[in-house]
């Protein structure tokens, strides 16, 4: 019985799109690829390494200000629920890609003490650019995973490995594009032909497609209680166990 790689539901159903086969659910209504399709590391990593993401570009550096900046502004919202005083002191980079950008900018706001505290430690992994940066002992602060969790293969998986490198009580931030409404087959009679038009769909490594209910059931089975959806595409967890 196939089940549903977000909710574990086994209420799916098959959507075939352009010669590649989707199982959509009935019950969080996501989207996932088939593992039929999928394409293997090596293709992935080539097609990282065409990413040129660069603070330089300044509309790279909008788009991850865009991501960032409300999710810093909301934690420091969030902070009557740390111990007191206690500020960021560790950031992750969860999937940091071929140019660690985020963790650059990040590093910038250190130095100059705006968003987060001066000696904020900021690190980046990525299991193609970066797999040997060393996890915080006892988990980071704050864990960004910006345009990550749409290449989870397992997001059972996945989600449990990141919510590991999460401290108790600290924070994951997960930037990733939902599903549209009319995508959504609780809500649509005709997903097919408005999936098929998403552009999100077409890039090769995107496999798994979340509504905000798939990824809130992904997180808290893992620990991650959801605080808020900080812009349409940047939501805020808290690591609760």
């Amino acid at each position: 019985m196939m089940k549903c790689r977000v909710c574990n539901s086994d209420i799916i159903e098959i959507l075939a799109i352009k010669n590649r086969q989707y199982w959509t659910c009935r019950t969080c209504g996501s989207i996932c690829l088939s593992e039929n399709h999928f394409i293997n590391k090596t293709e992935q990593k080539l097609r990282y390494e065409k990413h040129h993401n660069s603070i330089s570009d300044d509309g790279y550096k909008s788009f991850l200000e865009g991501f960032i900046i409300p999710i810093l502004n909301e934690i420091q919202h969030e902070k009557q629920n740390l111990a007191e005083g206690q500020t960021l002191q560790t950031i992750l980079d969860y999937g940091s890609g071929p140019e660690p950008a985020l963790c650059e900018l990040l590093r910038q706001y250190a130095d100059e003490g705006r968003y987060i505290s001066h000696g904020c430690e900021i690190r980046g992994w990525d299991p193609f650019f970066a797999p040997d940066t060393a996890f915080f002992e006892n988990g980071a602060d704050l864990v960004t995973c910006l345009e990550v969790a749409e290449h989870f293969e397992l997001p059972a998986c996945d989600f449990k490995t990141l919510a590991g490198t999460v401290k108790a009580g600290g924070f994951a931030a997960i930037g990733t594009m939902l599903l549209p409404e009319d995508c959504d087959c609780r809500k649509s009679d005709n997903v097919s032909d408005a999936f098929k038009k998403w552009w999100y769909r077409s890039d090769s490594t995107h496999v798994t497609f979340y509504t905000l209910e798939g990824l809130k059931k992904s997180a808290s089975s893992v620990g991650l209680e959801f605080v808020k959806a900080v812009t349409d595409r940047a939501f805020l967890f808290r690591k609760t166990i």
